[in-house]
């Protein structure tokens, strides 16, 4: 399971990823295409032509002009004919400046030096600071003639830009071009790496987080249906499958419990169909046997005759009390409620089973008036039954321990004493027959808790903290009783 979770979440996960770098890969080539578009190279050359005609025209003219100079120029001794435009003309013999038309500030004169030393008919674009100029050269007799010009204005700076623009992008295109694919490539493929491994390590986290609930569950499911009821599924997961698991964990409780209660009820069944054949073939011969046994000790003044005949007639009567609380048990009469005070039963109960002196009764809460409608007959023998075990428990001395608490819908009460405490588990007590007393018969506990469910009320046992046991009554109060009636 958990490999095929795997499986989908890193498909699900690298298939927008390779989108998105599908995607990018082709931006980047269409806008590196842009380079080798056959638009660009176009406009390239256009741009080229243009600015090589204008700086042609701009050479024929300075050359023409030169031509004009030159045939009016009487020669040397004669004055330099002007110039247009604020150009510059000098007459140059073996290196030194004969005559010259225009201003020439000392760095300009250099420059016309260098340019007599080395004449040439074409005409040429200066460079360096004179790169807005055009010049040209003629030998005339014993001396060259030099003219310069300024360029047409925005002439140079468009040349420069246009030549700047070209060079850079044949620059690009030769040397960068290749080089910026490959960073492009390996950019996305790094980038490919890092999600790659992102998507791998989430589909890994995703899965683990979904499929170990999982098969904790089906685990779990397996190990309940072959009937391990006690089975808990203890898993981290997320908040959708926490509930699920903890939704598990609550039917394999609740399954648990009805399974015990249903145990429980067919164990009370059974003990009961026993109970009753028991009380019913106890009880037939008793009355019978007390009677022979009231005769005899009438015609008999034998003492020893006397006292067996009144052993039997006591262990007759034991018999007698013990088909009783049988056929009781086997089937309780139908509660009459009426209106009661819990705390009245509960006090009247004391008076006849908790008397003794060395005895401590100690009240932890006693609210006032605690009203429940009851069969005040069988919750007596409830409290009696009780008290008379907590009596019991703490043997000579000790102490019994109250306290009576009351809500909107029910009433509370909890008798406690300081003896050795309930055996484990402590519910054992209400179980038929259950009983740690030499001399009982395990049927008071079982017949309080039926008393106490007959009147939609609970019983149950505990021991406290500090030792000794604990039973905890809970009975409606009057308005709730009435309300389900």
């Amino acid at each position: 399971m958990q490999r095929r979770l795997f499986v989908i979440f890193i498909l699900l996960s690298l298939l927008p990823a390779a989108t998105i770098l599908l995607i990018n890969w082709q931006t980047s080539q269409r806008h590196l295409g842009f380079l080798e578009s056959p638009g660009l190279a176009e406009t390239l050359e256009s741009s080229l032509n243009l600015a090589r005609g204008e700086l042609n025209r701009s050479l024929e003219q300075i050359d023409a002009h030169m031509d004009q100079v030159v045939n009016s120029w009487g020669g040397e001794g004669q004055p330099l004919p002007a110039t247009i435009n604020g150009g510059i003309l000098v007459f140059v013999v073996d290196g030194s400046i004969i005559q010259i038309t225009g201003e020439a500030d000392k760095t300009v004169r250099q420059s016309l030096l260098d340019l007599a030393a080395a004449p040439r008919r074409e005409p040429l674009r200066l460079g360096g600071e004179q790169r807005g100029c055009l010049a040209v050269v003629r030998d005339v007799g014993p001396g060259q003639l030099v003219l310069t010009q300024p360029m047409t204005p925005g002439l140079a700076r468009n040349l420069d830009a246009i030549s700047q623009g070209s060079a850079r992008i044949r620059q690009t295109r030769l040397y960068y071009g290749d080089l910026l694919r490959g960073d492009t490539l390996a950019t996305l493929l790094a980038l490919g790496l890092v999600l790659l491994v992102a998507s791998l390590l989430l589909s890994r986290y995703l899965a683990r987080r979904i499929a170990h609930p999982l098969r904790a569950l089906a685990e779990g499911t397996r190990k309940v249906a072959e009937g391990n009821l006690e089975h808990k599924v203890d898993v981290e997961a997320p908040e959708e499958m926490g509930q699920l698991v903890r939704a598990f964990n609550r039917m394999t409780a609740d399954l648990r419990t009805s399974k015990e209660d249903l145990i429980q009820a067919e164990r009370v069944a059974a003990w009961r169909g026993v109970a009753r054949r028991l009380a019913h073939e106890i009880k037939n011969p008793l009355t019978p046997i007390a009677l022979a046994m009231h005769r005899i000790g009438k015609r008999v003044d034998d003492p020893t005759v006397t006292d067996a005949v009144q052993t039997v007639l006591e262990e007759t009567e034991n018999l007698k009390r013990l088909a009783d609380e049988f056929s009781q048990y086997a089937r309780l009469p139908a509660p009459e409620p009426l209106n009661f005070d819990l705390a009245d039963l509960l006090h009247s109960v004391l008076e006849l089973y908790a008397e003794d002196p060395r005895l401590l009764v100690v009240w932890e809460s006693e609210p006032g008036p605690a009203p429940v409608r009851v069969d005040p007959g069988q919750i007596r023998q409830t409290l009696a039954n009780l008290v008379k075990n907590a009596v019991a428990a703490v043997g000579n001395s000790g102490k019994l321990i109250l306290n009576l608490q009351k809500d909107e819908k029910h009433v509370i009460l909890e008798i406690s004493d300081t003896g050795p405490g309930l055996p484990d588990p402590p519910d054992r007590v209400f179980e038929p027959y259950f009983t740690t007393k030499p001399t009982g018969t395990g049927l008071g506990l079982p017949i309080a808790r039926k008393i106490v469910e007959d009147h939609r009320g609970s019983l149950t046992a505990g021991n406290r903290p500090e030792g000794g046991a604990r039973f905890r009554l809970t009975l409606p109060t009057t308005s709730s009783a009435e309300e389900n009636v």
